[in-house]
């Protein structure tokens, strides 16, 4: 049987926001750090911190506040502007997956 299968990112002169950067931040939300994201991943720290600080220069705003380590150690949250565009940006794969997902069986009926 064929299956649909695409990918979708958001992209100015480089790519700029997909699925890579989305789960990242979703771990920074989960696990409140951004190495313990990375970790995760199978990103290296300074991997991820690249990505997040270039994809924020892109965007126009910053993703993340950081706390330095201490007593308790640091840890990193997704900032208002993150949380809200990855809920956007959410939002938008639904949609899509929702409008390829009839045009794929519009065309494709039979598999």
């Amino acid at each position: 049987m064929v299956k649909l299968k695409y990918k979708i990112w958001l992209q100015d002169e480089g790519r700029t926001f997909g699925k890579g950067v989305y789960n990242l931040l979703i771990g920074v939300k989960n696990l409140g750090s951004l190495s313990e994201a990375a970790k995760s991943m199978g990103m290296s720290y300074n991997k991820a911190h690249n990505l997040i600080k270039n994809t924020g220069k892109r965007l126009g705003f910053e993703l993340l506040v950081s706390k330095s380590g201490g007593n308790k150690g640091g840890g990193s949250i997704l900032t208002q502007e993150a949380e809200d565009f990855i809920k956007t940006y959410n939002e938008f794969l639904d949609e899509c997956n929702e409008a390829l997902q009839d045009i794929f069986s519009k065309h494709f009926k039979n598999n």
